[in-house]
């Protein structure tokens, strides 16, 4: 409810606070705000007001509707108000194109760890740039309306928390006390005119006559008082940290619980869900090296998304990722099971260097299988011209099972899943149909030498933070353990512990996928654990 019940209605106060004024809507990438922040207001505004009366989306507003002072071009990813406010969406990444030449009043943003202070600093900042002559009574002018969950990871910026250093409580108490005696005042007034009007009809003019008296001391009262009040809220910072906890009153105790006891096996997720508390990452990971170096934001291009309207009918595909190339195969790692999860990825030569580009995590959990993956497959990657997957996985791919023992499409987790995508027109190659065993000290000194990118002819690793989120999740709480004998292993047990649902984010599930990506195209580049800096962790 973040967004519907706190950040909608805060938008339109500032909306309406500044009329004709050009407000953003930003987030670290245009696409989620169009999928993440707008469905969220709209909702909030079909239902306590009227569309084309007073607000519209996606199209030019009626003619009746006031127009803001700065020119709009493209009505087509905007959300207007009746009196003439309009607000631009902004995608950190695009920023520079989406925000040029615009005089921004004040900027709502969603997600800020996902926004790094240089981006902030570089590309939304410089966007305020309002008429201070026209909306500068305004006590949001120029001002700033952020939101985000709980950064944790090393991939998550937290430069904005030292904002609360900026609040003042002494300040923002006063401020909240004259607010309220003004609001109370001109609430009174409110109920003295129905009061004074049963006077009058009564023939009570003596009242009437006392009651005016106090209508007149209120308004005089908010008079003397509401101009010193916006002078003390403009430039006053407010800090509030929420958690569920704060709805307590709503949601109840017996709520609480039974969010606990639903998190028994991963109190992970009652931090994330119920604490607003982000998990840590586990001290000995299993991919040592892994660090934000290794994830991009750039992950769109626009020019087919700059074609849909904000009606809903916009459906993200792989036709949007940068780094997509949908005349070329597809290279994925596949973990099958029951929760069968898969990476997908291209290599690219960037300044001479093979770069492998994973951009995009899928998973299925049973009793969906190798069809709905399949299903999930074509529909995303859809568009994609030249319909070629080299798949990746381990030798429990190629195991025949007795569950698949008269299955015309296949005896084995890989064969089958190849059926359903060729049904679907797709050419699949299976790369790993005479995969040994792999062990996992192999897999973690080839990650290891990759990530440390300390060889200049080493192959790069690089992960899209939007797209594949729950991957750069996971990848951080997959610990590392040794055996008896010194062996490194992944702690698997997050398989066995965690309800199906919660192990996208929190076990070694897609981590899993991304590792037979990454051992099937670079094996030659395993390295003896003696050719291993020491300094690397785990070891």
């Amino acid at each position: 409810g973040k967004t519907t019940e706190i950040m909608a209605p805060r938008f339109v106060r500032v909306a309406y606070d500044l009329p004709r004024a050009t407000l953003a809507l930003a987030g670290p990438s245009y696409a989620f705000v169009i999928d993440s922040i707008v469905p969220g207001l709209l909702t909030y505004l079909n239902k306590y007001y009227k569309r084309g009366t007073h607000f519209e989306y996606g199209k030019e507003p009626p003619r009746w509707f006031k127009r803001p002072y700065t020119e709009i071009v493209d009505w087509k990813h905007t959300i207007s108000f009746s009196c003439g406010t309009v607000a631009k969406f902004a995608g950190v990444d695009r920023a520079n194109t989406s925000l040029v030449g615009q005089n921004i009043a004040h900027i709502i943003i969603d997600e800020m760890l996902r926004i790094s202070e240089t981006n902030y600093s570089e590309r939304l900042q410089p966007a305020k740039r309002g008429d201070r002559a026209i909306f500068g009574k305004s006590v949001y002018f120029g001002g700033v309306t952020g939101f985000s969950s709980a950064p944790n990871f090393e991939n998550d910026h937290d430069w904005w928390l030292a904002w609360e250093q900026n609040m003042d409580k002494e300040l923002l108490q006063e401020i909240m006390y004259v607010a309220y005696r003004i609001s109370t005042a001109l609430a009174k007034a409110e109920l003295w005119k129905t009061e004074r009007q049963q006077a009058i009809d009564g023939g009570l003019l003596d009242k009437a006559q006392k009651i005016d008296a106090s209508i007149d001391k209120a308004f005089r009262f908010a008079a003397r008082w509401q101009p010193k009040l916006d002078e003390k809220r403009k430039g006053a910072t407010y800090f509030m940290k929420g958690t569920s906890f704060t709805n307590l009153v709503i949601l109840g105790l017996d709520y609480m619980r039974e969010q606990l006891q639903g998190s028994r096996h991963n109190f992970d997720k009652f931090a994330l869900t119920i604490l607003n508390q982000r998990p840590k990452k586990v001290q000995n990971r299993f991919f040592s090296q892994f660090t934000n170096k290794h994830i991009f934001t750039d992950s769109y291009r626009y020019d087919n998304i700059d074609l849909y309207a904000v009606d809903g009918t916009y459906k993200r595909s792989s036709r949007d990722l940068k780094y997509c190339n949908a005349d070329m195969p597809l290279l994925m790692g596949l973990d099958p099971g029951n929760f069968m999860s898969a990476v997908f990825a291209q290599e690219h030569s960037e300044a001479g260097t093979p770069v492998m580009r994973i951009f995009k995590n899928m998973w299925v959990i049973t009793p969906d299988e190798h069809h709905a993956l399949a299903e999930k497959i074509n529909t995303f990657f859809g568009t994609h011209r030249r319909k070629v997957i080299y798949m990746y996985y381990d030798r429990a791919g190629n195991q025949r099972k007795q569950v698949f023992f008269g299955n015309a499409k296949g005896d084995t987790d890989a064969k089958i899943l190849r059926s359903e995508l060729q049904a679907l027109g797709w050419t699949v190659h299976l790369m790993s149909q005479d995969q040994r065993t792999i062990y996992h000290w192999q897999h973690y000194n080839l990650n290891s030498r990759l990530m440390a990118e300390r060889e200049k002819r080493t192959p790069r690793l690089r992960i899209c933070q939007n797209e594949c989120e729950e991957l750069i999740s996971s990848m951080n709480m997959s610990p590392l353990k040794k055996t008896d004998n010194g062996m490194i292993e992944l702690d698997k047990s997050s398989e066995k512990r965690l309800d199906y649902p919660d192990q996208a984010w929190y076990s070694t599930q897609i981590p899993s996928a991304l590792m037979y990506l990454v051992h099937g195209k670079y094996e030659k580049w395993i390295p003896e654990t003696k050719n291993l800096p020491s300094d690397i962790e785990g070891l």
